[in-house]
């Protein structure tokens, strides 16, 4: 929403304009909005301006790049909302698995956030061609998202409370695991299936995570000591051990 102030012109009457601490939000949210249209690489500097309805100076004046522009909309749209998540497991009171759901189910909200889809989507469709911008994002959001997952699971370890897993492997997987399902939760496809709510796709991720987490698994003893190896057309040629 915009921010204005009031003045009282020549003839007494209120007018309004923007205040100039508003400025910088208006930026962000039109950089975002222009971002997710047209590309970063084909965006310009003008199209933002023009879409904040300010001048190109004006974008200059808070923002010296279109590369410092991007880096400002991912702190600004995405990078609070990790902060927030790191005070929460910072504060939190209860069992390393309590704590867990309650991150998983912010963590999913987080994922589906309009703002978070679109600058994810510009990471994985165009950062390629821009390596820097590229590990700015994986450093402001995807891997203090993963540092946040592996301290819960491996304060869960210390305590007893999860399986002697290894911490940044578990993290992975489920930071991949919830990330792929928002994704198929935006844009849903008739093969994955019927439509699934939200609160029944969590609760599918926290059943099937915790049941590879808390329940004890198979031991290394009771899986098959030879793997089958298909061969060139398909055909078992060979075997090996399955634990080398």
């Amino acid at each position: 929403m915009t921010r204005q102030t009031r003045q009282v012109g020549d003839k007494g009457r209120p007018r309004w304009r923007r205040r100039a601490d508003a400025r910088p939000h208006e930026i962000l949210d039109a950089a975002l909005a222009v971002f997710a249209e047209q590309g970063f690489a084909r965006s310009r500097l003008d199209d933002v301006a023009r879409r904040a309805g300010v001048t190109k100076g004006t974008v200059y004046l808070y923002f010296d790049s279109k590369e410092a522009l991007f880096r400002e909309v991912v702190k600004a749209k995405v990078g609070h909302s990790v902060t927030r998540g790191e005070e929460f497991v910072r504060t939190f009171q209860g069992p390393a698995r309590e704590l867990l759901c309650a991150f998983i189910e912010r963590y999913w909200a987080s994922l589906l956030q309009p703002d978070n889809a679109q600058l994810a989507r510009l990471a994985m469709t165009e950062f390629g061609s821009f390596p820097d911008l590229l590990r700015f994002y994986l450093d402001e959001v995807v891997q203090r998202a993963h540092r946040l997952i592996a301290s819960i699971i491996k304060q869960g370890v210390s305590q007893a409370e999860f399986r002697a897993v290894d911490p940044g492997f578990a993290a992975g997987a489920l930071q991949t695991l919830c990330v792929h399902l928002a994704r198929a939760q935006r844009f849903p496809r008739s093969e994955t299936g019927p439509q699934r709510s939200d609160e029944k796709v969590i609760a599918g991720i926290i059943d099937l995570y915790f049941n590879g987490l808390l329940v004890a698994p198979t031991t290394a003893d009771d899986l098959p000591k030879k793997v089958p190896v298909a061969g060139p057309r398909g055909k078992s040629s060979r075997s090996r051990d399955a634990h080398r």
